[in-house]
């Protein structure tokens, strides 16, 4: 019993002083120093690098230039998906699937695998398909015989809830959307045509589709599971440059900014440096690594495969702190089966 109290007072004793040491040396504001903490990332196990990416061609009258130019320049945006070893889907519709809702055919909301005479069978492109650029030829050769009533967002709305599509679309994938279109969206609830009022009480606005967009998804403003980006008429300058009918894309500017997509310029006269920047940007996005904790942002050293990778914003990471995330750049995106580690100091005790 005695050896038992005696115990007990040299452990009070000795947290007395403790404590007074800590008081004495931080003048009331005692610090901690904390331990640091690492991540560790398998590139295609722990973090998905499944993506699944949908285009939505306009196939009206003035378009045969735009479908050539994409077709032409596909393999600006497949080659870091291929390269990389990414597990895709690739999927094309046209701005009048929309139609399938108002008495036309179910099957306008089928993904496309051709137009007319000229068919691939391959409705799902991915990265086992024989031929990829070729088919993707056929799939986004859609002619020019549309709808001049181009929706676009409601067009890939109704194909990514068609149970017909049931095969492009993976519930823990990536979604990337791209439009290719030289007149704005006019997506409504009525079947006729809005005739270019963007103040007609009928029209959708963006966040009824980026909503939609976020419960397909499993998305918050934190953790963003998609992105649309769009290849339309930028500004003043290509609309000089364009037909008579085209208009700038005022609401997929919108639509790309919300989503943090990529805009590209229908009137450049090769898409394949915008379609090298969507690719990329899709990369980015579906390849960001989420920390556990919080860290010390100076404190952060990257690791791909045994190797250091420098913080740079155009090949190497940086530091997304409203979505606690880092973020690959460029060369620095890491292809399937990287291991990546992130070791950090929290900013918090655990």
């Amino acid at each position: 019993m005695r050896s038992s109290i005696l115990g007990l007072l040299l452990v009070r004793f000795v947290l007395g002083l403790t404590v007074a040491s800590l008081i004495s040396c931080g003048k009331d504001k005692p610090t901690f120093s904390l331990l640091s903490d690492s991540n560790v990332f398998y590139q295609g196990l722990a973090v998905n690098n499944k993506i699944d990416v949908l285009f939505v061609v306009d196939n009206s009258g003035s378009m045969q230039p735009a479908q050539t130019n994409l077709t032409n320049n596909f393999n600006s945006f497949i080659s870091s998906f291929a390269s990389k070893g990414y597990d895709f889907h690739l999927g094309v519709i046209t701005t009048e699937a929309y139609k399938s809702i108002f008495g036309s055919p179910a099957s306008m909301a089928r993904l496309r695998d051709g137009v007319g005479a000229t068919h691939s069978n391959v409705f799902v492109i991915n990265q086992s398909t024989p031929n990829i650029q070729s088919t993707f030829l056929t799939n986004a050769s859609q002619g020019i015989n549309g709808s001049g009533d181009e929706r676009a967002f409601q067009s890939f709305k109704v194909a990514l809830e068609s149970p017909l599509n049931s095969d492009f679309r993976r519930s823990d994938a990536f979604l990337a959307i791209i439009m290719i279109s030289d007149e704005d969206d006019f997506s409504h609830a009525g079947s006729g045509d809005l005739n270019e009022n963007y103040n007609d009480p009928a029209i959708y606005p963006i966040s009824y589709y980026t909503n939609f967009l976020n419960t397909l998804t499993g998305s918050t403003p934190q953790l963003k599971h998609y992105s649309v980006s769009s290849i339309h008429v930028l500004d003043n300058a290509c609309l000089a440059q364009s037909n008579s009918a085209a208009n700038i894309g005022i609401r997929y500017n919108q639509m790309v900014a919300a989503t943090g997509g990529i805009a590209g310029s229908i009137c450049n006269p090769s898409f394949a440096t915008d379609l090298n920047n969507i690719s990329q940007g899709i990369l980015e996005l579906a390849s960001q690594f989420y920390l556990d904790r919080a860290p010390v942002p100076a404190s952060i050293v990257v690791i791909v495969n045994g190797n250091t990778v420098p913080q740079n914003a155009t090949n190497g990471w940086t530091y997304n702190s409203t979505t606690n995330s880092v973020v690959f750049h460029g060369t620095a995106v890491p292809s399937q089966g990287a291991t990546i580690v992130v070791n950090y100091d929290p900013v918090t005790i655990q």
